[in-house]
């Protein structure tokens, strides 16, 4: 009785989601923020580790606490951006179709469509860079802050690649060269912060 009530929400909520769905398009939005948040906050946390790395950091509380920090900022910067953005462009949306349809739709499911998407997106803008960071930092939560940073860059690299995997998926173009452009973007990061470190 209980797993029969189980699937029966299940398919309820996955029945409303593919409504949303149907209405929005918003897997598109969603995987959009998804991979450029990611790789924003794992951009930002890799070239905040090779500053320290350059400037022999060795305190891994410090390294994880700043890079948390850092990261907290970048997803509340996400999904407050997001959330305002897509709210804004759905309530155009919405009024736009009020004006053709000459009715009001804030209690439809248009509306609660519109709003879920844009709820979504925030919430995938916000979360993506800080999950990306504690891939990122997982290091130095494990062993010795002078060994970390370089289990870090490697990580920091394959989620690059991973993530222009993704995109390559996406764009049905090629996978592998979708992942070295952005594993490039990262080693070009990389070059320019070693080359301000040792001015």
């Amino acid at each position: 009785m209980i797993i029969g009530f189980f699937k029966k929400e299940v398919k309820k909520h996955h029945d409303r989601l593919r409504f949303y769905e149907s209405i929005t398009g918003m897997s598109k939005i969603i995987r959009r923020y998804f991979v450029m948040n990611s790789f924003d906050g794992a951009l930002t946390i890799f070239g905040f580790l090779i500053g320290g790395y350059v400037a022999n950091v060795t305190d891994a509380k410090l390294i994880i606490g700043l890079g948390l920090s850092t990261s907290i900022a970048i997803g509340i910067s996400g999904l407050t951006g997001a959330l305002l953005t897509e709210t804004a462009e759905r309530e155009r949306e919405i009024k736009s179709m009020e004006k053709a349809l000459q009715r009001n739709l804030d209690d439809t499911d248009y509306k609660r469509a519109y709003d879920f998407a844009s709820i979504l997106a925030g919430v995938v803008d916000g979360v993506s860079p800080v999950l990306a960071t504690l891939v990122l930092l997982a290091p130095f939560a494990i062993i010795e802050a002078s060994q970390a940073y370089y289990y870090s860059f490697a990580l920091a690299l394959l989620v690059f690649f991973g993530l222009g995997m993704f995109l390559g998926k996406i764009s049905k173009t090629s996978l592998i060269l979708t992942g070295i452009k952005l594993v490039l973007a990262g080693l070009f990061c990389m070059v320019v912060i070693l080359a301000i470190g040792a001015v």
